[in-house]
């Protein structure tokens, strides 16, 4: 008999996370990893800086205020996009109506090591070095190679967190339970940094995330707490302008000289430039749609497990985190009794149901924005749009809300990512014929507008059942009317 009432494959920040959840609800867990234990060695060169939004952040607000706090004390808050722009300019984009709608910066490195420190001190047992070689959800064990050493094992409830190669997910497919896709992108990435500047300051302004659009390629940088920024270069994997181009140093010279001049500098030289995108490994990007994420009260599947996303909307994180936080909500709503299987598979099979539209609405975003900062961000009818819709978004809270904030900043009042995607659409051609002939942001006729947006966009928010007044910085949930 197995031990444990869940059973978590995966240590990542999503299954260390809801290792913590189910722990504070009093169920006894056991966290399994292929890997080692991350708190006892030192960053390695292939991560991409998260991005936390208040969507994600309310998942860790469960924990305490305490927690979140401490949490967010690793956190560099970025108030919106910094661009560069191929004339040496630089523009600034705010995320949301006012500063107080911003994000976080932060080390994925640093959150997953705080929040397994956090599931060991509530008590889940995590083994790791355990790499899983089979799941028989039928018979409910785990064969597990521990030093080469094969191990069968009984599980509890079996909650996949194991990321974009899920193991859980490859043995409900087995089980005839799902089917899923797995889609590259045509681009790759490599980790570059930028260290402080001479004098020990940052070496760029630390209050946004830097973008440098270029078409098909493109250059970021997201703060780090010293003051050094973590750089991400993504590049096509082959063909023009690709990683498998920059093969020598004075390729890359070349290509950040013609691209990103002003950034050979921020990353200590030619030399240094050169040395780090030869010798840092590519990461690979690319999204999981899931057509099920459950077996029966059996297994169930969370974060990239179940839709791994790209990373341009800041979101991958968030959405997992925010899986944990919808899950313990069914779990509240349906399960009396762990040991139900009519009642865990009833709450299993209500989570997939709701959860799995607004993951295809965030994966199908981030592929979009994509396009937006690679290409449309450095467009001058682009950022009219913007500044236009903060306009409408400042004068008009209660029935314009940009995607984007709804994306990042919703969450409650049923503005999920799936009614954020379906408004997004709505505001998408409103916004285009707002501003026809427009030329400057501050001309913007907003009787005309407001017209717009009660005979276009108002009769869907009431479709949908949401309350745009809840998208904000707040993580905790204000009760509200609806519309």
């Amino acid at each position: 008999m197995a031990t444990e009432d869940f059973t978590i494959l995966g240590a990542g920040l999503v299954g260390s996370l809801l290792a913590v959840v189910l722990r504070q609800k009093g169920y006894t867990v056991a966290v399994y990893e292929r890997y080692q234990d991350i708190r006892s060695i030192p960053a390695l060169g292939r991560s991409i800086n998260l991005v936390l939004t208040s969507r994600g952040l309310r998942s860790v607000a469960l924990l305490g205020e305490k927690l979140l706090q401490d949490m967010l004390s690793f956190g560099i808050p970025t108030l919106g996009r910094i661009l560069h722009q191929t004339d040496g300019s630089q523009q600034f984009q705010a995320y949301g109506r006012d500063d107080s709608e911003h994000n976080y910066s932060i080390s994925r490195f640093e959150l997953n090591k705080f929040l397994l420190r956090k599931a060991a001190e509530a008590g889940a047992v995590l083994h790791f070095q355990h790499e899983v070689k089979n799941l028989d959800l039928d018979a409910m064990t785990l064969t597990v190679n521990v030093g080469g050493v094969s191990k069968t094992v009984k599980t509890g409830r079996i909650i996949g967190c194991d990321g974009g190669g899920s193991a859980a997910r490859y043995a409900m497919q087995r089980a005839g339970a799902t089917t899923f896709e797995e889609i590259p992108l045509s681009h790759g990435y490599k980790e570059v940094i930028f260290p402080k500047a001479p004098f020990g300051g940052p070496c760029m302004s630390m209050k946004g995330l830097h973008i440098w659009p270029r078409g098909h390629h493109m250059l970021m940088g997201l703060a780090n707490l010293d003051g050094s920024f973590t750089g991400t270069l993504y590049c096509p994997n082959q063909g023009e302008d690709s990683f498998k181009e920059l093969s020598t140093p004075d390729k890359v010279t070349s290509f950040f000289k013609t691209h990103y001049s002003d950034a050979i500098d921020l990353a200590g030289g030619e030399d240094s430039l050169a040395k780090q995108v030869i010798g840092n490994p590519t990461g690979f990007l690319g999204t999981v749609r899931c057509s099920k994420w459950n077996y029966k009260g059996r297994c169930l599947l969370l974060g990239d497990a179940s839709h791994a996303i790209v990373p341009f909307f800041g979101q991958g994180c968030n959405s997992g985190f925010e899986d944990v936080r919808v899950f313990a909500q069914h779990l509240d709503k349906y399960v009396t009794h762990i040991n139900s299987d009519s009642q865990v598979e009833a709450c299993f099979e209500a989570f997939n149901l709701f959860q799995r539209p607004n993951a295809n609405a965030i994966a199908d975003m981030a592929l979009d924005n994509f396009v937006e900062m690679c290409s449309r961000v450095g467009d001058p009818q682009f950022l009219l749009k913007k500044q236009v819709e903060q306009l409408l978004e400042n004068r008009f809270p209660h029935k314009y809300r940009s995607r984007y904030a709804m994306t990042c900043y919703g969450g409650f009042g049923n503005v999920t990512y799936h009614a954020a995607i379906t408004l997004g659409r709505v505001q998408h051609e409103l916004l285009s014929q707002i501003v026809a002939n427009l030329q400057r942001a501050q001309d913007v006729d907003l009787k005309q507008a407001e017209a717009l947006i009660d005979a276009k966009l108002v009769p869907v928010q009431k479709q949908l059942k949401v309350d745009l007044l809840t998208v904000s910085h707040e993580v905790h949930e204000q009760k509200r009317s609806s519309l």
